[in-house]
């Protein structure tokens, strides 16, 4: 998931699955190549700057995955 937040000083910015102790596993540009069901749950985003911090929270539920061996897998 991409955290983007504006702000003077720009923010940090922090996107990690709820009550997990790492950030969300993303490559460049913010996505991931495979999810399955298991990547579903409460994402938070995090922005801090020395004016304070915002959060806001998102819930990520995957209808469908896509398998290996399947096209596009």
């Amino acid at each position: 998931l991409r955290c983007h937040a504006e702000g003077d000083p720009a923010p940090s910015t922090r996107c990690a699955r709820d009550g997990g102790t790492h950030d969300s596993d993303t490559h460049d540009g913010g996505t991931r190549d495979m999810v399955t069901r298991a990547d579903g749950g409460r994402y938070v985003c995090r922005a801090t700057n020395r004016h304070g911090v915002a959060v806001r929270s998102v819930l990520v539920t995957v209808e469908c995955e896509r398998r290996e061996g399947t096209p596009g897998g």
